[in-house]
């Protein structure tokens, strides 16, 4: 898997963690400002490229305009810090094309459980950037001592996410979502990362 970039010693609920930059072999995953969030809530694409100094393209569009980024942004104004467990834009670093976004889907809860998500823009699918992407989440968040579980939501229907999922190391509960009771949860433990690591 992907090594993430340090972001010190202490753990998510000991103090701030900072929003750092993920990067693997071939990508970066530029975590979300709260400028970029307000600008994209607002229809304004072109001050949304100026924040993130990159070529929007495609992304983002369509029911996660409406779906994500309202939240990131009430989330972020309530909590700068909190950045750190939210969505980041999937960057291409040869061409510097965004391919997607994969995110945190807020801090680890009391249990130490945190969920990730992600999506690629349907021309970049099949390059293995979902995966790379989605070991990096992982990678970031095992990093912090009292995470013990990370968790995917996920549809039965969505094969191809299945399978990026089952490819990092996770696996089905068969337990429905408490917010989305269509999909079901996909899980990682710590037990399981670290005994694949040790491999």
């Amino acid at each position: 898997m992907s090594d993430p970039v340090s972001a010190g010693s202490e753990g998510v609920f000991d103090e701030i963690v900072e929003a750092e930059t993920l990067q693997t072999e071939r990508l970066d995953l530029l975590p979300l400002t709260l400028e970029f969030c307000e600008a994209i809530v607002d229809g304004d694409r072109p001050r949304a490229r100026r924040e993130l100094g990159l070529d929007l393209s495609d992304w983002p569009v369509g029911s996660e305009v409406d779906r994500a980024f309202p939240g990131y942004a009430a989330r972020l104004r309530e909590d700068p810090a909190i950045a750190a467990w939210q969505g980041r834009a999937i960057v291409v670093r040869d061409s510097e094309e965004i391919a997607g976004s994969a995110n945190f889907k807020g801090a680890p809860d009391d249990d130490g459980v945190v969920e990730v998500g992600y999506q690629l823009i349907p021309r970049f699918r099949g390059n293995g950037y979902a995966r790379e992407a989605l070991g990096a989440l992982v990678d970031r968040a095992f990093a912090e001592p009292e995470i013990e579980e990370v968790v995917a939501v996920i549809h039965p229907d969505n094969a191809p996410s299945i399978a990026v999922a089952e490819s990092v190391g996770f696996e089905h509960t068969g337990a429905p979502s408490e917010v989305h009771p269509t999909s079901e949860v996909w899980s990682l433990t710590r037990e399981t990362y670290e005994a694949d690591a040790a491999g």
